[in-house]
């Protein structure tokens, strides 16, 4: 999968330059202005400048979905299973008898971004 033409690399684009906050559960995760971005396999490779000096290179899974909320500044990376599933309800089934692997932050949670600097701060 490549995000070229998507809504994921337009969204993307959109935050280049923008001071933003992303939290899941409502705790911050990252905060910085978004500066670079790339694909690096099922994952988005984000570069955010901290402040004057200090730089922040992480690594997100590509989202299931996304929902804009232009008008207050936000972006919703969706990763839930009911998303990923499309309302086939046996292979949600399926997709929650799977063990998970590991301690992800992302798995079954929405990353919400927030664009700061302008009125919704």
């Amino acid at each position: 999968m490549t995000i070229t033409d998507t809504i994921i690399e337009y969204t993307l684009m959109d935050l280049l330059q923008k001071d933003i906050k992303l939290s899941i559960n409502n705790k911050q995760y990252r905060k910085g202005k978004l500066l670079l971005f790339k694909q690096s396999n099922y994952h988005l490779e984000l570069t955010v400048r901290k402040n004057d000096i200090e730089f922040k290179r992480f690594e997100i899974p590509i989202p299931f979905s996304i929902e804009r909320w232009d008008e207050d500044g936000l972006i919703y990376f969706d990763y839930r299973l009911s998303v990923l599933a499309n309302k086939d309800k046996p292979l949600y089934e399926r997709l929650c008898k799977l063990k998970q692997q590991g301690n992800n932050k992302f798995y079954n949670n929405i990353l919400e971004i927030r664009i700061l600097g302008e009125k919704n701060e």
